[in-house]
């Protein structure tokens, strides 16, 4: 299943890293000065996973108001076949990219910071924001492999 061109889908991974620097810092400073310290991976992770619900959620809106710009329809001696919007093998490939995503995030982003600050950098929000970026690269890019590896043979991807 071919997606349709444009720059328009781009939005929700934008969204969603504007999200993690501006709204979540916030959360989590409100977590820690309440005296939840101990709770900020569970809302770390809750966080995540909501973020990347409304992100796929978003990011498909946009893909089926664009698909009325998709190419013309075959000829009338063949019989039309009806417009997928999305399938089970998108959803899992999204579900397992963004779940390798967070696993990284939760196991590698750790370990990086805090050997940074045991070197003495102080200032981690260009780091942090590198890593973000890299990751939702490495990201989109497991996605789009494990959508077209689980695609069949009988469809196009």
């Amino acid at each position: 299943m071919s997606a349709p061109s444009g720059k328009l889908t781009d939005l929700p991974e934008i969204a969603g890293i504007a999200w993690a620097y501006a709204v979540n810092p916030l959360i989590f400073r409100s977590l820690v000065a309440q005296g939840y310290r101990d709770h900020l991976v569970l809302a770390a992770l809750a966080l995540g996973i909501a973020v990347s619900v409304i992100v796929l959620v978003i990011f498909l809106l946009l893909r089926k108001a664009m698909a009325g710009t998709g190419a013309p329809p075959p000829p009338a001696d063949r019989p039309t076949a009806s417009p997928k919007f999305t399938d089970l093998r998108e959803l899992a490939a999204y579900v397992l990219a963004h779940a390798a995503g967070m696993a990284w995030g939760f196991i590698v982003n750790p370990l990086i910071f805090r050997s940074l600050i045991a070197q003495g950098v102080r200032y981690l929000m260009p780091i942090g924001l590198a890593l973000s970026i890299a990751v939702s690269i490495v990201v989109l890019l497991l996605f789009l492999f494990l959508r077209k590896a689980m695609a069949g043979s009988d469809q196009p991807t």
